[in-house]
Protein backbone atom coordinates (compact mmCIF):
# COMPACT_ATOMS: atom_id res chain seq x y z
CA UNK A 1 0.00 0.00 0.00
CA UNK A 2 0.91 3.43 -0.32
CA UNK A 3 2.67 5.09 2.49
CA UNK A 4 0.25 8.22 1.75
CA UNK A 5 -3.06 5.49 1.63
CA UNK A 6 -2.56 4.56 5.00
CA UNK A 7 -3.12 7.18 7.00
CA UNK A 8 -6.25 7.83 4.90
CA UNK A 9 -9.13 8.77 7.45
CA UNK A 10 -12.07 6.61 7.69
CA UNK A 11 -14.52 5.31 4.85
CA UNK A 12 -18.04 4.08 4.80
CA UNK A 13 -16.87 2.36 1.23
CA UNK A 14 -13.74 0.61 0.88
CA UNK A 15 -10.33 1.26 -0.82
CA UNK A 16 -9.09 -1.62 -2.20
CA UNK A 17 -5.73 -2.24 -3.00
CA UNK A 18 -5.66 -6.31 -3.63
CA UNK A 19 -4.10 -7.58 -7.83
CA UNK A 20 -7.80 -8.10 -9.04
CA UNK A 21 -8.61 -4.63 -8.14
CA UNK A 22 -6.03 -2.65 -9.60
CA UNK A 23 -5.41 -5.00 -12.53
CA UNK A 24 -9.36 -4.21 -13.09
CA UNK A 25 -8.52 -0.70 -12.80
CA UNK A 26 -5.09 -0.47 -15.15
CA UNK A 27 -8.00 -2.10 -17.94
CA UNK A 28 -10.52 -0.50 -20.22
CA UNK A 29 -12.72 -1.20 -23.13
CA UNK A 30 -9.89 -0.10 -26.15
CA UNK A 31 -7.29 -2.81 -24.20
CA UNK A 32 -4.21 -0.49 -25.07
CA UNK A 33 -3.05 1.39 -22.44
CA UNK A 34 -3.07 -0.64 -19.20
CA UNK A 35 -2.00 2.24 -16.33
CA UNK A 36 -2.07 0.83 -12.40
CA UNK A 37 -3.16 2.73 -9.98
CA UNK A 38 -2.25 2.66 -6.20
CA UNK A 39 -5.77 1.77 -4.76
CA UNK A 40 -9.64 1.74 -6.00
CA UNK A 41 -12.41 3.71 -4.01
CA UNK A 42 -15.51 1.68 -4.29
CA UNK A 43 -17.49 4.78 -2.26
CA UNK A 44 -20.70 4.42 -0.37
CA UNK A 45 -21.68 8.08 -0.80
CA UNK A 46 -20.15 11.74 -2.17
CA UNK A 47 -18.55 12.17 1.49
CA UNK A 48 -16.22 9.33 0.69
CA UNK A 49 -15.07 10.86 -2.70
CA UNK A 50 -14.34 14.05 -1.30
CA UNK A 51 -12.17 12.49 1.67
CA UNK A 52 -10.10 10.60 -0.80
CA UNK A 53 -9.84 14.18 -3.23
CA UNK A 54 -8.97 15.82 0.12
CA UNK A 55 -6.44 12.80 1.09
CA UNK A 56 -4.85 12.54 -2.25
CA UNK A 57 -4.43 16.09 -2.89
CA UNK A 58 -2.28 16.67 0.13
CA UNK A 59 -0.23 14.03 -1.04
CA UNK A 60 -0.04 14.65 -4.92
CA UNK A 61 -2.08 12.15 -5.94
CA UNK A 62 -4.34 11.78 -8.85
CA UNK A 63 -7.80 10.87 -8.52
CA UNK A 64 -10.15 9.79 -11.59
CA UNK A 65 -13.45 8.51 -11.51
CA UNK A 66 -14.56 5.14 -13.58
CA UNK A 67 -17.47 4.84 -15.00
CA UNK A 68 -18.40 1.42 -17.24
CA UNK A 69 -14.71 1.31 -18.18
CA UNK A 70 -15.28 2.44 -22.20
CA UNK A 71 -13.01 4.60 -22.71
CA UNK A 72 -10.37 3.39 -25.61
CA UNK A 73 -7.24 5.12 -24.56
CA UNK A 74 -6.71 4.99 -20.60
CA UNK A 75 -8.91 8.57 -20.48
CA UNK A 76 -10.37 6.55 -17.04
CA UNK A 77 -7.21 5.55 -15.35
CA UNK A 78 -4.61 6.84 -12.62
CA UNK A 79 -1.44 5.96 -13.14
CA UNK A 80 -0.28 5.52 -9.14
CA UNK A 81 -3.19 7.26 -8.03
CA UNK A 82 -6.69 6.82 -7.10
CA UNK A 83 -9.63 5.28 -9.38
CA UNK A 84 -13.01 5.40 -8.32
CA UNK A 85 -15.35 3.32 -9.19
CA UNK A 86 -18.61 5.35 -9.73
CA UNK A 87 -20.59 2.32 -10.54
CA UNK A 88 -21.03 1.97 -6.31
CA UNK A 89 -23.53 4.71 -6.95
CA UNK A 90 -26.12 3.72 -9.18
CA UNK A 91 -29.47 4.65 -7.27
CA UNK A 92 -32.52 6.23 -8.95
CA UNK A 93 -33.74 9.04 -7.15
CA UNK A 94 -36.81 9.95 -8.62
CA UNK A 95 -38.91 10.42 -12.21
CA UNK A 96 -40.69 13.76 -12.52
CA UNK A 97 -42.74 15.28 -15.57
CA UNK A 98 -40.10 16.92 -16.63
CA UNK A 99 -36.55 15.52 -14.84
CA UNK A 100 -35.41 12.41 -13.92
CA UNK A 101 -32.71 12.32 -10.52
CA UNK A 102 -29.80 9.78 -10.56
CA UNK A 103 -26.28 8.68 -9.45
CA UNK A 104 -23.71 9.39 -11.45
CA UNK A 105 -23.23 5.79 -11.61
CA UNK A 106 -26.45 4.39 -13.08
CA UNK A 107 -26.28 2.81 -16.81
CA UNK A 108 -28.34 4.97 -19.33
CA UNK A 109 -30.38 1.71 -19.70
CA UNK A 110 -31.48 1.71 -15.77
CA UNK A 111 -32.86 4.96 -16.70
CA UNK A 112 -34.80 4.22 -19.31
CA UNK A 113 -36.37 1.45 -17.62
CA UNK A 114 -37.36 3.98 -14.80
CA UNK A 115 -38.50 6.86 -17.19
CA UNK A 116 -40.29 4.65 -20.54
CA UNK A 117 -43.52 3.40 -18.13
CA UNK A 118 -43.88 7.09 -17.45
CA UNK A 119 -43.39 8.00 -21.02
CA UNK A 120 -40.61 9.92 -20.74
CA UNK A 121 -37.11 9.91 -22.16
CA UNK A 122 -34.10 11.55 -22.31
CA UNK A 123 -33.59 13.77 -25.52
CA UNK A 124 -30.19 12.53 -26.50
CA UNK A 125 -28.94 9.02 -26.32
CA UNK A 126 -25.71 7.44 -27.22
CA UNK A 127 -25.46 4.44 -29.28
CA UNK A 128 -24.65 1.93 -26.58
CA UNK A 129 -27.16 2.14 -23.28
CA UNK A 130 -24.65 0.42 -21.16
CA UNK A 131 -22.93 3.49 -20.32
CA UNK A 132 -23.23 5.04 -16.95
CA UNK A 133 -24.58 8.77 -17.18
CA UNK A 134 -21.85 10.43 -15.23
CA UNK A 135 -19.16 9.04 -17.86
CA UNK A 136 -20.99 10.45 -20.98
CA UNK A 137 -21.06 13.79 -19.12
CA UNK A 138 -17.71 13.24 -18.58
CA UNK A 139 -17.08 13.63 -22.37
CA UNK A 140 -20.07 15.35 -23.87
CA UNK A 141 -22.17 12.43 -24.93
CA UNK A 142 -23.58 12.79 -28.81
CA UNK A 143 -26.11 10.77 -30.58
CA UNK A 144 -28.45 10.88 -33.67
CA UNK A 145 -30.40 13.53 -32.13
CA UNK A 146 -28.01 15.84 -31.78
CA UNK A 147 -28.99 17.99 -34.58
CA UNK A 148 -32.30 18.49 -32.62
CA UNK A 149 -31.54 18.55 -28.91
CA UNK A 150 -27.43 19.37 -28.57
CA UNK A 151 -25.21 17.15 -26.42
CA UNK A 152 -26.40 15.46 -23.21
CA UNK A 153 -24.11 17.74 -21.39
CA UNK A 154 -26.81 20.58 -23.19
CA UNK A 155 -29.52 18.45 -21.50
CA UNK A 156 -28.58 18.60 -17.78
CA UNK A 157 -30.59 20.79 -15.29
CA UNK A 158 -28.53 20.21 -12.35
CA UNK A 159 -25.13 18.16 -10.91
CA UNK A 160 -23.79 17.29 -7.36
CA UNK A 161 -20.14 17.75 -8.09
CA UNK A 162 -17.17 16.85 -5.98
CA UNK A 163 -14.27 19.52 -6.78
CA UNK A 164 -10.75 19.09 -7.21
CA UNK A 165 -10.33 20.77 -3.60
CA UNK A 166 -13.60 17.80 -1.88
CA UNK A 167 -15.76 20.33 -1.36
CA UNK A 168 -19.49 18.86 -2.27
CA UNK A 169 -21.41 21.67 -4.44
CA UNK A 170 -24.51 21.35 -6.16
CA UNK A 171 -24.37 23.50 -9.51
CA UNK A 172 -26.29 24.18 -12.43
CA UNK A 173 -26.70 27.14 -14.75
CA UNK A 174 -28.08 29.42 -12.64
CA UNK A 175 -25.96 28.56 -9.52
CA UNK A 176 -22.06 27.71 -9.41
CA UNK A 177 -22.11 27.93 -13.20
CA UNK A 178 -18.18 27.62 -13.02
CA UNK A 179 -18.56 24.56 -11.66
CA UNK A 180 -21.39 23.47 -13.73
CA UNK A 181 -19.07 24.16 -17.32
CA UNK A 182 -16.08 22.77 -16.13
CA UNK A 183 -17.24 19.61 -15.22
CA UNK A 184 -19.52 19.04 -18.18
CA UNK A 185 -17.21 17.11 -21.44
CA UNK A 186 -14.33 17.76 -17.86
CA UNK A 187 -13.14 14.38 -18.75
CA UNK A 188 -13.66 14.14 -14.92
CA UNK A 189 -10.39 16.18 -14.27
CA UNK A 190 -12.44 19.30 -13.23
CA UNK A 191 -14.42 17.73 -10.66
CA UNK A 192 -16.66 14.12 -9.69
CA UNK A 193 -20.11 13.86 -10.55
CA UNK A 194 -21.71 11.92 -8.18
CA UNK A 195 -25.71 13.12 -8.98
CA UNK A 196 -27.56 14.27 -12.28
CA UNK A 197 -30.95 15.99 -12.97
CA UNK A 198 -31.57 15.16 -16.56
CA UNK A 199 -34.03 16.96 -18.91
CA UNK A 200 -36.73 14.58 -19.82
CA UNK A 201 -39.14 14.82 -22.89
CA UNK A 202 -42.29 12.86 -24.54
CA UNK A 203 -41.31 9.48 -25.66
CA UNK A 204 -42.73 7.62 -28.17
CA UNK A 205 -44.16 4.08 -28.49
CA UNK A 206 -43.00 3.76 -31.98
CA UNK A 207 -40.57 4.84 -34.37
CA UNK A 208 -40.81 4.56 -38.30
CA UNK A 209 -37.00 3.34 -38.93
CA UNK A 210 -35.57 3.50 -42.46
CA UNK A 211 -32.38 2.44 -43.45
CA UNK A 212 -31.08 4.20 -46.64
CA UNK A 213 -28.69 1.91 -48.57
CA UNK A 214 -26.23 4.49 -50.90
CA UNK A 215 -23.87 4.43 -53.90
CA UNK A 216 -21.59 6.91 -53.07
CA UNK A 217 -20.01 8.76 -49.78
CA UNK A 218 -20.88 12.12 -51.38
CA UNK A 219 -24.78 11.15 -51.69
CA UNK A 220 -25.01 10.05 -48.01
CA UNK A 221 -23.21 13.28 -46.82
CA UNK A 222 -25.51 15.18 -48.79
CA UNK A 223 -28.28 13.94 -47.85
CA UNK A 224 -27.51 13.89 -44.04
CA UNK A 225 -26.40 17.71 -44.79
CA UNK A 226 -30.05 18.46 -46.17
CA UNK A 227 -31.74 16.19 -43.25
CA UNK A 228 -30.20 18.04 -39.94
CA UNK A 229 -30.83 21.54 -42.21
CA UNK A 230 -34.37 20.94 -42.31
CA UNK A 231 -34.78 19.06 -38.79
CA UNK A 232 -36.85 16.18 -41.44
CA UNK A 233 -36.23 13.11 -38.98
CA UNK A 234 -36.19 12.90 -35.49
CA UNK A 235 -32.59 10.95 -35.74
CA UNK A 236 -30.08 10.72 -38.27
CA UNK A 237 -26.83 8.63 -38.63
CA UNK A 238 -24.53 7.52 -41.11
CA UNK A 239 -22.53 4.94 -41.35
CA UNK A 240 -19.59 2.83 -43.46
CA UNK A 241 -19.38 -0.64 -43.53
CA UNK A 242 -15.52 -1.45 -44.53
CA UNK A 243 -15.42 -5.22 -45.69
CA UNK A 244 -13.38 -7.43 -47.71
CA UNK A 245 -16.10 -7.97 -50.16
CA UNK A 246 -18.26 -4.48 -49.89
CA UNK A 247 -18.30 -1.67 -49.02
CA UNK A 248 -21.34 -0.06 -48.14
CA UNK A 249 -23.07 3.79 -46.76
CA UNK A 250 -25.57 3.48 -45.23
CA UNK A 251 -28.31 6.47 -43.62
CA UNK A 252 -30.18 5.48 -40.79
CA UNK A 253 -32.84 7.86 -40.78
CA UNK A 254 -35.46 7.76 -37.72
CA UNK A 255 -39.33 9.25 -37.37
CA UNK A 256 -40.36 9.04 -33.50
CA UNK A 257 -43.96 8.25 -33.86
CA UNK A 258 -46.77 11.04 -32.15
CA UNK A 259 -43.90 12.76 -30.41
CA UNK A 260 -41.35 13.93 -32.86
CA UNK A 261 -40.90 17.18 -34.79
CA UNK A 262 -39.72 15.67 -38.10
CA UNK A 263 -41.91 14.88 -41.02
CA UNK A 264 -40.23 11.82 -42.40
CA UNK A 265 -40.08 12.58 -46.31
CA UNK A 266 -38.31 10.65 -48.32
CA UNK A 267 -38.81 12.47 -51.04
CA UNK A 268 -35.91 13.80 -53.10
CA UNK A 269 -33.43 12.01 -51.26
CA UNK A 270 -30.96 9.79 -53.60
CA UNK A 271 -30.71 6.52 -51.68
CA UNK A 272 -30.33 3.48 -53.95
CA UNK A 273 -32.85 1.47 -52.06
CA UNK A 274 -34.73 1.93 -48.54
CA UNK A 275 -35.30 -0.49 -45.93
CA UNK A 276 -38.40 0.33 -43.27
CA UNK A 277 -39.49 -1.22 -40.32
CA UNK A 278 -42.07 -0.04 -37.63
CA UNK A 279 -40.58 -0.41 -33.99
CA UNK A 280 -41.02 0.20 -30.27
CA UNK A 281 -38.55 3.10 -29.39
CA UNK A 282 -36.83 0.66 -26.78
CA UNK A 283 -36.32 -1.69 -29.76
CA UNK A 284 -34.49 1.21 -31.40
CA UNK A 285 -32.64 2.83 -28.83
CA UNK A 286 -31.67 -0.77 -27.37
CA UNK A 287 -30.41 -1.73 -30.69
CA UNK A 288 -27.07 -2.95 -30.12
CA UNK A 289 -27.37 -4.91 -27.16
CA UNK A 290 -28.35 -8.02 -29.49
CA UNK A 291 -24.47 -7.64 -31.09
CA UNK A 292 -23.09 -7.41 -27.62
CA UNK A 293 -22.94 -11.07 -27.38
CA UNK A 294 -21.78 -12.20 -31.10
CA UNK A 295 -18.71 -9.98 -30.46
CA UNK A 296 -18.14 -11.50 -27.02
CA UNK A 297 -18.54 -14.88 -28.90
CA UNK A 298 -16.08 -13.94 -31.80
CA UNK A 299 -13.74 -12.77 -29.19
CA UNK A 300 -13.99 -9.08 -29.88
CA UNK A 301 -15.62 -7.91 -26.58
CA UNK A 302 -12.30 -7.90 -24.87
CA UNK A 303 -9.93 -7.50 -27.49
CA UNK A 304 -8.27 -4.13 -28.53
CA UNK A 305 -10.46 -1.56 -29.86
CA UNK A 306 -8.27 1.38 -31.26
CA UNK A 307 -11.35 3.92 -31.86
CA UNK A 308 -10.59 7.02 -33.29
CA UNK A 309 -13.18 9.71 -32.19
CA UNK A 310 -12.91 13.18 -35.00
CA UNK A 311 -15.43 16.10 -35.07
CA UNK A 312 -14.85 17.29 -38.67
CA UNK A 313 -16.13 20.62 -41.06
CA UNK A 314 -18.87 19.65 -43.10
CA UNK A 315 -16.59 20.56 -46.30
CA UNK A 316 -14.03 18.22 -45.65
CA UNK A 317 -15.54 15.03 -44.37
CA UNK A 318 -16.63 13.72 -48.02
CA UNK A 319 -12.64 13.96 -47.99
CA UNK A 320 -11.97 12.71 -45.21
CA UNK A 321 -14.34 9.72 -45.75
CA UNK A 322 -13.24 9.18 -49.17
CA UNK A 323 -9.75 8.38 -47.64
CA UNK A 324 -11.06 6.07 -45.15
CA UNK A 325 -12.59 3.98 -47.84
CA UNK A 326 -10.07 4.23 -50.42
CA UNK A 327 -6.60 4.01 -47.52
CA UNK A 328 -7.92 2.60 -44.78
CA UNK A 329 -10.01 -0.42 -45.45
CA UNK A 330 -11.43 -3.61 -44.79
CA UNK A 331 -7.97 -5.51 -43.44
CA UNK A 332 -8.19 -2.58 -40.34
CA UNK A 333 -12.11 -2.74 -39.66
CA UNK A 334 -12.01 -6.59 -39.31
CA UNK A 335 -15.61 -8.06 -39.77
CA UNK A 336 -17.38 -5.84 -37.43
CA UNK A 337 -15.61 -2.58 -38.00
CA UNK A 338 -17.34 0.58 -38.96
CA UNK A 339 -17.18 4.21 -39.63
CA UNK A 340 -19.89 6.00 -37.94
CA UNK A 341 -20.46 9.92 -39.90
CA UNK A 342 -23.01 11.88 -38.93
CA UNK A 343 -24.35 15.64 -38.86
CA UNK A 344 -24.24 17.79 -35.86
CA UNK A 345 -25.11 21.60 -35.55
CA UNK A 346 -23.18 23.77 -33.77
CA UNK A 347 -25.71 25.81 -32.45
CA UNK A 348 -27.20 23.21 -31.07
CA UNK A 349 -24.41 22.20 -28.40
CA UNK A 350 -23.41 25.03 -25.84
CA UNK A 351 -21.15 23.10 -23.63
CA UNK A 352 -18.37 24.89 -23.38
CA UNK A 353 -15.56 22.44 -23.08
CA UNK A 354 -16.90 20.25 -25.91
CA UNK A 355 -14.33 21.53 -28.42
CA UNK A 356 -16.28 21.78 -32.17
CA UNK A 357 -14.35 23.16 -35.42
CA UNK A 358 -15.55 26.69 -36.37
CA UNK A 359 -18.29 25.37 -38.72
CA UNK A 360 -22.06 25.67 -38.65
CA UNK A 361 -22.95 21.89 -39.53
CA UNK A 362 -19.53 19.38 -38.37
CA UNK A 363 -19.86 15.30 -38.38
CA UNK A 364 -18.74 13.11 -35.79
CA UNK A 365 -16.58 10.44 -37.65
CA UNK A 366 -15.36 7.37 -35.58
CA UNK A 367 -13.51 4.78 -36.76
CA UNK A 368 -14.49 2.07 -34.43
CA UNK A 369 -11.86 -0.83 -35.41
CA UNK A 370 -11.73 -4.59 -33.80
CA UNK A 371 -8.51 -6.29 -33.59
CA UNK A 372 -7.72 -10.02 -32.82
CA UNK A 373 -5.47 -10.08 -29.16
CA UNK A 374 -3.31 -11.99 -31.01
CA UNK A 375 -2.07 -9.49 -33.46
CA UNK A 376 -0.10 -6.74 -31.92
CA UNK A 377 1.09 -5.54 -35.79
CA UNK A 378 -2.50 -5.37 -36.49
CA UNK A 379 -2.84 -2.80 -33.25
CA UNK A 380 0.07 -0.78 -34.39
CA UNK A 381 -0.79 -0.43 -38.02
CA UNK A 382 -4.47 0.40 -36.83
CA UNK A 383 -3.04 3.00 -34.71
CA UNK A 384 -1.25 4.45 -37.99
CA UNK A 385 -3.90 4.61 -39.51
CA UNK A 386 -5.52 7.09 -36.48
CA UNK A 387 -3.03 9.14 -36.64
CA UNK A 388 -3.28 9.56 -40.30
CA UNK A 389 -6.98 10.82 -39.81
CA UNK A 390 -6.31 12.60 -36.78
CA UNK A 391 -3.62 14.69 -38.62
CA UNK A 392 -6.20 14.92 -41.83
CA UNK A 393 -8.82 16.02 -39.17
CA UNK A 394 -6.60 19.16 -37.53
CA UNK A 395 -5.05 20.11 -41.08
CA UNK A 396 -8.74 20.86 -42.35
CA UNK A 397 -10.01 22.97 -38.80
CA UNK A 398 -11.45 19.36 -37.25
CA UNK A 399 -11.33 18.70 -33.47
CA UNK A 400 -10.26 15.39 -31.41
CA UNK A 401 -13.76 14.08 -29.36
CA UNK A 402 -12.87 11.46 -26.67
CA UNK A 403 -9.26 12.90 -27.36
CA UNK A 404 -5.91 10.98 -25.18
CA UNK A 405 -5.50 13.07 -21.98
Amino acid sequence: MHQALSTMPALTGSLDTDENALAWAAHDYGDTVHDRPTAVLRPANAADISTVIKHAGDHNLSVVPRGQGHSTSGQAQAPGGVVIDMTALCAIHEVGPDRVVVDAGTKWSDVLRATLPHGLTPPVLTDYLELTVGGTLSVGGLGGASHHHGAQTDNVLSLDVVTPTGDVVTCSPSSNRAVFDAVRAGRGRNGVITRVTLRLVQAPETVAWHKLHYDTIGQLVADQRQLVTTGTFDYVEGQLKLREDEHVAELEAVTFIGTGTGQGDLGDLSFREAETQAVTYWEFVDRLAPGEPVLREAGLWESPHPWCNLLVPSASVEDLLHRADRELGADLYSDFGLVLAYPLRTDRITTPLLRLPDDDLVFLVAALRYAPSASPQIVTAMHEANDRLVSKTLAAGGTLYLDPL
